[in-house]
């Protein structure tokens, strides 16, 4: 009877040990392929109008330049539309500009 007993606790004991190691290899196996995907690198593009930066693939390309949303695009593009017709002024009234 106790012998029987023992050998139940004892073939209790490996299952639990062989399906937790199971349990925990799929969550190994993840852990690796997440650092894996974690070591590549994304090129970072600075926005010119808020001067943060960002992923290039989530950037918005606008001009040559990338911004991080519409609304940066629009601002920064429309102060240097406004910079170009000031410098234009300057030419007009016998100024020198570059």
């Amino acid at each position: 009877m106790l012998l029987r007993f023992l050998s139940f606790v004892i073939l209790s004991y490996l299952f639990f040990a062989i399906l937790k190691f199971l349990l925990s290899w799929g969550k190994r196996q993840r852990g690796l392929r997440s650092q894996e995907r974690s070591t590549e690198t994304e090129e970072m593009v600075l926005d010119p109008q808020c001067r943060s930066y960002l992923a290039k693939d989530e950037a918005i390309l606008r001009s040559g330049r990338y911004f991080c949303s519409d609304e940066c695009a629009k601002v920064y593009l429309a102060r240097g539309k406004e910079n170009n017709e000031g410098a234009g002024m300057k030419d007009r009234e016998g100024g020198t500009s570059l």
